[in-house]
């Protein structure tokens, strides 16, 4: 039963990689406008726990929060100025003594659940996916829409520390320990399989002749693959899986 690689030993393993990396998620939000980045090295790190691949938490966090911290900064300020917009329009609704119509007060619900799907996947793909900021916000919006059943799961996924903490309220100490990284792993045990179809697309084109710009792919991930193939720190598909190797290294194993 104690045996080092046992499953109740990987069981527990695995649960204090998740507590670890639930302090690292709330020291590195502290600042706030660094939560973007944070919640992209969380995703990041789970998804190699997921896999079951060789993970330093501390130290790959860190390397992936920086990697991330530019595009995932600049989506969280953005994620936030548009709360902060709805916040305001739903203090006016509710608070100004202004009768609005049903239809008003129906499309405010429907902006904020859109953004809400949205912002579920966004930080997903900002660490599992090279793309501008524009992409991988388009990115995110599309597939929340053509996954509804796996995007209702992930939001549910959400009120997991919610529902415990109703039922059992002395559960406090081990959801402030565990809470925020439990999320992020069962969410990435989700987000892994619809990515999987993505991955496996971008290795066929990867693999691929090169094509004209003609002909070049247009579709959901296409600027994922050009980078992939054209550019900095890229992802290729070796023994199964998304490695990240220099371009420079690449193009030697190519001489």
């Amino acid at each position: 039963m104690f045996k080092l690689d046992s499953p109740l030993m990987n069981f527990l393993s695995k649960v204090a990689d998740i507590m670890i990396l639930n302090i690292l998620i709330i020291v590195c939000s502290i600042p706030v406008f660094t939560v973007g980045a944070a919640v992209s090295a969380a995703y990041y790190m789970t998804f190699k726990m997921v896999k079951n691949e060789e993970t330093y938490i501390v130290r790959g966090f860190f390397k992936a929060f920086k990697e991330n911290f530019k595009q995932a900064t600049v989506m969280w300020l953005l994620v936030l100025l548009v709360i902060g917009i709805l916040s305001v329009d739903y203090t006016i609704i509710v608070y100004s003594g202004i009768e609005f119509s049903r239809w008003i007060r129906l499309a405010m619900v429907t902006v904020s659940l859109i953004l809400l799907m949205g912002v579920v996947y966004m930080f997903p793909l900002q660490a599992r996916f090279i793309n501008p900021v524009k992409n991988t916000i388009k990115n995110s919006f599309l597939m929340a829409l053509s996954h509804l059943p796996t995007t209702v799961l992930l939001i549910a996924v959400y009120a997991v520390p919610v529902v415990i903490f109703y039922f059992v309220p002395q559960s406090l100490p081990i959801l402030i320990l565990l809470a925020f990284g439990t999320i992020v792993y069962l969410k990435s045990c989700l987000l892994l399989r619809v990515f999987r179809r993505y991955e496996e697309a971008l290795a066929v084109n990867a693999n691929a002749p090169a094509k004209n710009p003609s002909e070049a792919d247009s579709g959901i991930f296409a600027e994922s693959d050009r980078i992939e193939r054209e550019g900095r720190m890229v992802k290729v598909f070796r023994n199964g899986k998304f490695v990240e190797v220099p371009e420079k290294s690449l193009n030697q194993d190519k001489m």
